[in-house]
């Protein structure tokens, strides 16, 4: 794939385009998990190493780049038993610049989730930053920008991903083989990634048991509240995706009990079970509960949930 066939963030690729020649050595893409920084870090990549700079995937550049065997391009991120990017990870980087390129007219280095470099690692890569070979060209992805330290940020030219339209969502899904689907295009939020997970087997799995759960609550249940309390162990990576099927679901419930247009339902999948929940309760019943949860979404850590926080979450499904 080149940059004509990326899909989507447009300014951003048009930017690129008219930078293939001579690029500048340093870019920011931040954004969102799942907008596609990486990919298109890839894209640029290997257009910029390309021999004709058209990404052709015939000359040695973009073979050796498709085997990831090139010699003047490297990924760095963290390593999965590290909390961070370590200097010595960056001081490698630096020893290698030193060596110039190879095949290529540039070297090329992706940082990804740069945000995730320890100050020290940041310091060290800010020297090669301040003063780069004219053949280097580095690439920073990050989801955070704010957790880049200032000077790292202002000798570099910030790309900012924007969400996707509806449209560019459901070009991405036909380009993996899946058929767009209207709840897809609602719930996925512009975002490629969530629209992506929707189709995965195991997330749908998740997602009907979601419901089916919260269809079967009667409010008061303490019996049900125990049964939700040992099977949401599941949940306890992934408690976002939890949080945000429930709000939705309640929240179409509430809609609907309001207003009785099913087309205010975002989960146009499971209208029957909005409306067989939304016609067991009432409206009150669902907005203190749909507070709760907006409530509870807010409180707990994304990497640590405490069995205080789950007993907080079933005690305010029990009502109290």
């Amino acid at each position: 794939m080149n940059l004509d066939a990326f899909i989507g963030q447009k300014g951003l690729v048009a930017t690129l385009k008219k930078a293939l020649i001579r690029p500048f050595h340093a870019y920011i893409f931040e954004g969102e998990k799942g907008l596609g920084k990486k990919l298109l870090a890839m894209t640029f990549s290997k257009q910029v190493l390309c021999e004709k700079k058209i990404a052709c995937g015939v000359c040695k550049s973009c073979r050796l780049f498709d085997a990831l065997t090139h010699p003047d391009f490297k990924i760095i991120k963290r390593d999965e038993d590290k909390k961070e990017i370590s200097v010595d990870a960056i001081r490698e980087i630096i020893k290698d610049i030193s060596r110039g390129p190879i095949f290529a007219s540039k070297k090329v280095y992706i940082i990804q989730e740069a945000e995730e470099m320890s100050t020290s690692a940041q310091n060290a890569l800010l020297k090669t930053l301040e003063e780069p070979p004219e053949y280097a060209l580095f690439i920073l992805t990050c989801n955070n920008l704010e957790r880049l330290l200032p000077t790292v940020v202002s000798r570099s030219l910030v790309l900012s991903f924007k969400r996707y339209s509806s449209s560019e969502i459901s070009e991405i899904l036909k380009s993996h083989g899946y058929e767009p689907k209207d709840y897809v295009l609602k719930l996925c939020r512009g975002n490629p990634k969530i629209a992506l997970d929707f189709y995965d087997k195991e997330v749908q799995n998740k997602r009907d048991y979601i419901f089916d759960k919260l269809l079967s609550y009667d409010g008061a249940s303490f019996s049900l509240i125990k049964e939700f309390e040992s099977d949401f162990e599941k949940f306890k990576d992934d408690f976002a995706f939890l949080f945000e099927t429930v709000i939705y679901f309640l929240r179409d419930a509430l809609m609907f009990k309001k207003t009785n247009l099913v087309e205010l339902i975002t989960n146009t999948d499971k209208l029957e079970k909005i409306v067989e929940f939304a016609n067991k309760h009432t409206i009150s019943h669902i907005y203190r509960l749909l507070q709760d949860f907006i409530m509870l979404e807010k409180y707990p850590d994304a990497n640590v949930i405490s069995d205080n926080v789950l007993d907080m979450i079933f005690l305010k499904l029990s009502g109290g």
